[in-house]
């Protein structure tokens, strides 16, 4: 089964912070990211573009990153995030050879979630 943004993961426990991340890259170059977050009470949708000329893959790590940023404001128990970038995620599972600032980022985030009340952390393809 392949699932877009909005739907709803089949596991997902109904009071989950669920985020879905998305970087684009227009044909002129310039790129944007976007994430939706859904509480079991409300919705949201940020946007926000990155700099010119920047690659998808840095686009998404880039959205990834925000996402986050709001599960560290959020402090749910499970926090789902949810992204169409399969290169990302074997990028960051990769963590060791991970030398770049932004992917170091990610990591220290993941780290700072699992130091606080929130119990699961899961990062998922949504595409597969």
């Amino acid at each position: 089964m392949n699932f877009t943004k909005r739907n709803e993961h089949p596991e997902l426990p109904s009071q989950a912070l669920v985020l879905y991340t998305d970087g684009r890259r227009s044909d002129s170059g310039r790129t944007g990211s976007g994430v939706f977050m859904k509480t079991n009470t409300e919705e949201f949708l940020y946007r926000f573009r990155n700099p010119y000329n920047s690659s998808v893959f840095r686009s998404e790590l880039v959205v990834i990153r925000e996402a986050l940023n709001l599960a560290l404001d959020n402090r749910a128990s499970d926090t789902w995030i949810l992204t169409d970038s399969k290169s990302s995620i074997q990028f960051l599972k990769d963590w060791s050879n991970v030398l770049d600032m932004l992917g170091q980022d990610i990591l220290l985030k993941l780290a700072a979630l699992t130091q606080t009340s929130v119990k699961n952390i899961y990062v998922e393809n949504v595409n597969d």
